[in-house]
Parts: C-alpha cells; sequence; structure tokens
C-alpha cells in the first residue's frame, strides 16, 4: 500500500499520553505495516523503522506492547489488518 487514511480524532484520542519518540516510532511502525502489508516481525521491529539508540528501541518496544498484540512471532495491528483487507478487495 501506498497510502492510508490517517484519521487525526482518532490517533489523538487514542495516542495523547505518547512522548514525541513514542509518536514517531508507532508511525514508523504503521508504515511498515502498510508498506509490507503484512505483521511485522518481532525480530526485526526496531530494525525496520530504524530504531538504533537504546531510548529508541525501548520506545518500539512500548509502542508494540500498547497497540499491537504479538502473535506467532509477528506484531499484528487489528486496524491496520482492516484497512489492508479493504485495500485488497478494491484491488480484486
Amino acid at each position: 500500500m501506498n497510502f492510508y487514511e490517517h484519521h487525526l480524532g482518532d490517533y489523538m484520542r487514542n495516542t495523547a499520553h505518547l512522548s514525541l519518540l513514542e509518536h514517531g516510532a508507532y508511525r514508523r511502525l504503521l508504515d511498515v505495516y502498510y508498506t509490507r502489508e503484512e505483521p511485522i516481525p518481532d525480530s526485526q521491529a526496531e530494525r525496520l523503522v530504524c530504531a538504533r539508540s537504546q531510548e529508541e528501541r525501548e520506545a518500539v518496544r512500548i509502542v508494540l506492547s500498547e497497540f499491537f498484540t504479538l502473535e506467532d512471532g509477528a506484531w499484528r495491528h487489528s486496524r491496520c489488518d482492516e484497512e489492508i483487507e479493504r485495500y485488497r478487495d478494491k484491488q480484486e
């Protein structure tokens, strides 16, 4: 996918408590998820979003644990899955 809707009200309502670094981690995780159109492998999560410092890696883990679900070694996001499914339905 090269495009997804970003609902500002929904995003701010659910993420207002995040630090600036955590916001960046979350948006990068979403971009990776949508670009790959699949869950994010746990073993590659930090690498895929270019989290290099300990603080960045911790922010990624905080966001993953709060907004994603770990299933079979990969992080799933229910809203992303719904949007990807809608996108694929339109492609057919």
